[in-house]
Order: C-alpha cells, then sequence, then structure tokens
C-alpha cells in the first residue's frame, strides 16, 4: 500500500508539473529521453525487426530510410511518454491547448444516421491525446481498450480519462458496452493495429504480411448499421497534436459472410496503413504487430472461420 501511494503521488506530481511546462520544454525533454532510450537500446531488436518487415530492403537507400524512422521514433516515443505524463496532471486544459480536431462533419453526417459511429484508429500519435480531444470537445465517445497493470496505474488513467469526458470499456463487458453505445446512437473508438490469433483474429496484409487482426468491429458494424470513420492523429513540429476524421467507409458485402468480414478488415487496415506511411515515425515500432502465422495468405483462407492451432 505504502508503495502504491508513494506511486500515485510521484505520477501526480510528475504529471502536474509536465502538464504546466510551456510546449517548446515538454518536446526538449521528450527528445532528449527518447534518443536516452536509443542509447540505452530499449526494444532495439524488435523495433529494427519490424521496420525491417515494414520496409524491406538491403540497398543503402532501404538501410537509411529505416534508420532515419527509427532515430525519428525514439523521439517521437519519448515525446509520447511526457505527454502521457500530462494525463496526471492538468490533462484537459492541456489537451484544449495542444489537441486540434478537423472533418468533424463527417462525424456529424454519420451521427445523423441514428445507429451509432465506429472509429477505426491505430497507435499513430497520440492515441489517449485524440480520444480525449473529442469527448473536449464535446463529443460522447467510449474507447476500447485494455485494463492495465498493476491496478493502481489503471485506476490513474482512468481517473485521467473521466476528468476529459472519456469513458472506458474492458473485458468481460466489452460487446455489452459497446452495443449499447451504439443503440443509442454514440460513438465507439477501435485500435485495429494490434495483434489477434484466431479465432478472434483474421490474417489480413499490413505492409505486404498477413497478420492477425481483430475482427469483432467488423462483426459490429454489420450487426448494427454502425458507421465506420477513420481516425488519425498525428504530431507535427511545432509540438501541436493533429486529429483528423475521414469520410465514411463504405461497407463491402460478400455472399460468403467470413470473406464479407475478412475484406471489410483488409479495407480498414489498408487505411490504417496508408496513414503510418505518411508519418511512419510516429507508429508504435516497438509493439510486437508481426507475430504469428506471417506466411502468404491461402486462395480461400478467407472464406471460412480461423481455427486456434
Amino acid at each position: 500500500m505504502v508503495t502504491q501511494a508513494l506511486g500515485r503521488i510521484t505520477l501526480i506530481s510528475l504529471g502536474t508539473i509536465c502538464s504546466l511546462m510551456p510546449r517548446y520544454f515538454q518536446l526538449r525533454i521528450g527528445n532528449v529521453l527518447g534518443l536516452s532510450l536509443r542509447l540505452l537500446a530499449w526494444k532495439r531488436k524488435l523495433i529494427r525487426s519490424n521496420l525491417l518487415l515494414a520496409f524491406p530492403g538491403a540497398g543503402l537507400d532501404a538501410i537509411s530510410y529505416r534508420r532515419s524512422i527509427e532515430i525519428g521514433f525514439y523521439r517521437h516515443f519519448g515525446n509520447l511518454v511526457i505527454e502521457l505524463l500530462c494525463q496526471f496532471g492538468h490533462w484537459r486544459k492541456w489537451v484544449l491547448r495542444n489537441v486540434e480536431i478537423s472533418g468533424l462533419e463527417h462525424w456529424e453526417r454519420a451521427a445523423s444516421a441514428g445507429k451509432g459511429v465506429m472509429f477505426i484508429t491505430s497507435h499513430l500519435g497520440n492515441w489517449e491525446a485524440m480520444s480525449a480531444g473529442f469527448s473536449v470537445f464535446g463529443r460522447d465517445l467510449l474507447i476500447v481498450t485494455k485494463h492495465l497493470k498493476p491496478e493502481w496505474v489503471h485506476q490513474l488513467f482512468e481517473m485521467s480519462r473521466l476528468k476529459a469526458g472519456v469513458r472506458g470499456t474492458y473485458e468481460p463487458k466489452t460487446m455489452k458496452d459497446v452495443l449499447r453505445q451504439l443503440s443509442r446512437g454514440g460513438t465507439v473508438g477501435f485500435v485495429l493495429d494490434q495483434y489477434a490469433g484466431a479465432p478472434i483474429g483474421v490474417r489480413v496484409p499490413f505492409f505486404g504480411i498477413p497478420v492477425g487482426t481483430l475482427q469483432a468491429p467488423a462483426s459490429i458494424v454489420r450487426r448494427t448499421g454502425a458507421v465506420a470513420l477513420p481516425a488519425t492523429c498525428y504530431r507535427e513540429g511545432d509540438g501541436r497534436l493533429r486529429v483528423r476524421v475521414g469520410a465514411e467507409i463504405p461497407w463491402e458485402t460478400h455472399e460468403n459472410p467470413h470473406e464479407e468480414l475478412a475484406r471489410n478488415v483488409a479495407k480498414w487496415v489498408a487505411g490504417i496503413e496508408s496513414t503510418i506511411r505518411s508519418h511512419p515515425e510516429q507508429w508504435l515500432w516497438s509493439h510486437r504487430r508481426f507475430k504469428g502465422d506471417l506466411s502468404p495468405l491461402a486462395p480461400d483462407e478467407w472464406g471460412h472461420p480461423r481455427e486456434r492451432r
């Protein structure tokens, strides 16, 4: 209990200090932190492995390109850590100062249909600031996320999200909460760039590599008629986080229900890949996205459910 109390006090104190700093100072500290992590080789092997899979090539140009993304990623990650710390301080005020949103007309048009909205997004930029930005600017949002460990850290994040108006849902009640939110015309946010094995995941191309991806969001959209919208976040040179809401992603039908889900998941993931390619240094390359069966897709693979191996 004493350790938890000290941990809470430390994070809240650091968060308060960070959130009150001038933005240029936050960025300088974040850059130094990120480059220090690179010098310490933090997750370097995994990051380089992911970059090689996404941007293959043995030539000097390919090697140089991967190296530039790697350096940029460490800088980005350092800034992301500082921004996440700000959540434990004056988070709402920080979001109002540093997050800008465009494309809300797409959201309003989708919401007017009355069947709910499904945001399809990724770990690009700062996903916590993106969801907080939506809520701070008056939008009702439920995010599907993981229950963090240890519990006291999870409670701190919950507290910071609620202060910004963001609600989260976790297993085992995720599906129930999502369907309730959509039934009343609300919005749900899904981060769709995490690995999901069989039977809950379907293998779809991501940087040309078939990788297991959660198909539950597609199942929910087909079941409820919710409108799927892409949402993207990235950090600009001045430190401001730009959030963009895209136009509706049309639903693609198919005579085979399993292939229908797979085709739509593949379309969503292709959109995510495109946004990552636009700002490759700001994606979470330290995440184990490429794992499981990475062999080429079989001709009829999408036509039937995946089985656990």
